[in-house]
């Protein structure tokens, strides 16, 4: 059995989260192995929905444009009672982060596409046909026993390890981490199907007690039906053709299309205890199990990944110390699980159990109707929990969690940049690193009473200027930073940053507001931060 020299960061499962991290760390200039048991990536219909801040991992990996020209862009749900007629629709018209709220996508394009996307870099290895068979952790690296599709082993070396192999994860076994949560008794009827001749463009969301259901278009005239079993069905029974005849005439014009698959599932609530143990993380379906009424499952796994991702990269270009992967830990499992809670939540809407709590349902969503901040609250997708964190790797400000703009995701304006007066979306002015924004009117002094950063240069720090709407992008006097214009207001609209200095972490996310009346204290806790 051979052994490999040390590989800095090996990534288990070629899936959609393995080969995001795979991408976004290759764009930070880290070394990766990808190892699937697999001989390709998915070939059948998965996951179906991707939302805003999905679309802007893949944009820092330099996908999203791709991605989303294979997309249905943009849709929302309409909730209907046993009757077939609406009572509720989800319509959000804004895009904070720069993306779409929701949008349709084929699993099998997203993973080639990421796998395609790593033939950009020279150091970005995929090795399918490959299975981890066992895992030592040493002190500072891990060892991984690898078997080849033709029976031989070798044992492979990395810095850290990157499990991304599933719900079912043998390498979270291998560290001894459990799962907690509970599994959903109704098992459900998943029908993808390919030519749809239905044009409707929503999602349709049927909560009727007698076979809550979901029906979702996807790009290039996909569809997929989610029928919930009722009791004493089988699963034989359920995937009998005339049985899936049946349902697909009572919900639609596609009985008799090409049904690209027909699957019966059973749904989890369930997160690992721990997401870090020693040397090895988990992420995606391997750290946790989203229900998919919310379509968050495969979000929040490319979640993990861009958290995870800049972080790994620190530590090993020698920016920070292995403290900050702690952080991974601290940051991701709140936001998850709050995405799970939600999932639950929404699953109990399209669940009534019987017929009159679903009438009860209908009649409450029409008088919110009448109350225009929950209308909107319900229309403009506000119940989905925002991308912040409570605690992490971040410089408190002071300020309540609800207000602080510090451990929040940066809006994502258009911008129009100072040299060729250009429209760009502002993550591709920020670029790969750390980056300090001053919102300002004369970007010439918009850093004249900033102290000396110790970080500054070890961090390669990006200094931008950002001015309002109605100041042009361009300084008065010669400038080191970068100046752009927020072209329609909305980045003074979302942070009103006018009174501090935005440090923002490579993921988007806000590590702290320096005081420009008094950064003195800001300055010297970011450095104890960034030292320790």
């Amino acid at each position: 059995m051979t052994t490999e020299t040390m590989t800095p960061v090996t990534i288990v499962g070629a899936g959609p989260v393995g080969l995001m991290l795979a991408n976004l760390l290759s764009a930070y200039n880290i070394p990766v192995v990808v190892i699937e048991k697999n001989a390709t990536t998915v070939q059948a219909p998965r996951a179906v929905s991707i939302d805003d801040e999905s679309l802007r991992a893949l944009q820092i990996a330099g996908l999203a444009d791709t991605l989303k020209a294979r997309c249905a862009m943009d849709y929302g749900s309409v909730y209907l009672g046993p009757g077939r007629r609406p009572f509720a629709r989800v319509s959000p018209t804004s895009a904070e982060y720069g993306h779409p709220r929701r949008s349709a996508f084929a699993q099998p394009e997203l993973e080639a596409l990421l796998a395609e996307g790593l033939k950009r870099f020279a150091r970005a290895e995929v090795r399918f046909e490959q299975e981890v068979v066992g895992l030592t952790q040493h002190d500072g690296h891990v060892t991984l026993e690898v078997k080849r599709s033709d029976g031989s082993t070798y044992v492979h070396a990395s810095r850290y390890v990157a499990a991304c192999d599933g719900g079912r994860s043998p390498l979270r076994h291998m560290i001894d981490v459990g799962m907690q949560g509970y599994t959903y008794e109704k098992k459900w009827l998943i029908i993808d199907l390919k030519g749809t001749r239905d044009n409707f463009r929503e999602t349709r969301v049927y909560c009727d007690p007698r076979r809550p259901g979901i029906n979702l278009p996807g790009p290039n005239r996909t569809r997929r039906f989610e029928f919930m079993l009722l009791e004493g069905e089988t699963d034989e029974q359920v995937t009998h053709p005339d049985f899936i005849s049946k349902l697909l005439r009572d919900h639609g014009p596609d009985e008799g299309i090409e049904i690209v698959r027909k699957q019966v599932y059973t749904f989890h609530a369930r997160m690992a205890t721990d997401w870090k143990k020693g040397s090895v993380f988990l992420l995606g379906d391997a750290a946790h199990l989203t229900p998919p009424f919310a379509g968050q499952g495969l979000n929040s796994g490319l979640r993990d990944a861009a958290n995870l991702s800049w972080k790994l990269a620190a530590v090993l270009n020698g920016q920070m110390t292995p403290a900050v992967l702690e952080s991974y830990q601290q940051e991701r499992p709140e936001h998850a699980w709050q995405l799970i809670e939600m999932a639950i939540k929404l699953g109990r809407i399209m669940m009534p159990e019987t017929m009159l709590k679903a009438h009860l349902l209908e009649a409450g969503f029409r008088a919110l109707q009448l109350i225009p901040p929950a209308h909107e609250y319900i229309t403009q997708m506000r119940y989905k929990p925002k991308p912040r964190f409570s605690k992490g790797f971040f410089v408190r400000d002071g300020a309540d969690l609800k207000k602080t703009r510090v451990g929040r995701m940066l809006p994502q304006p258009w911008v129009e940049t100072e040299h060729d007066r250009k429209t760009h979306r502002l993550d591709d002015i920020l670029g790969h690193g750390f980056t300090l924004i001053a919102l300002t009117e004369t970007p010439e002094t918009a850093f004249e009473a900033l102290p000396p950063l110790p970080f500054e240069k070890k961090l390669g720090l990006k200094r931008i200027c950002i001015t309002p709407r109605y100041y042009n992008a361009f300084p008065a006097a010669p400038s080191a930073a970068t100046t752009v214009r927020d072209v329609y207001g909305d980045f003074e609209k979302h942070t009103n940053a006018h009174d501090v200095w935005l440090l923002v972490r490579p993921d988007r996310y806000v590590m702290a507001c320096i005081p420009r009346q008094s950064p003195q204290a800001a300055v010297a806790e970011l450095t104890r931060l960034l030292e320790s």
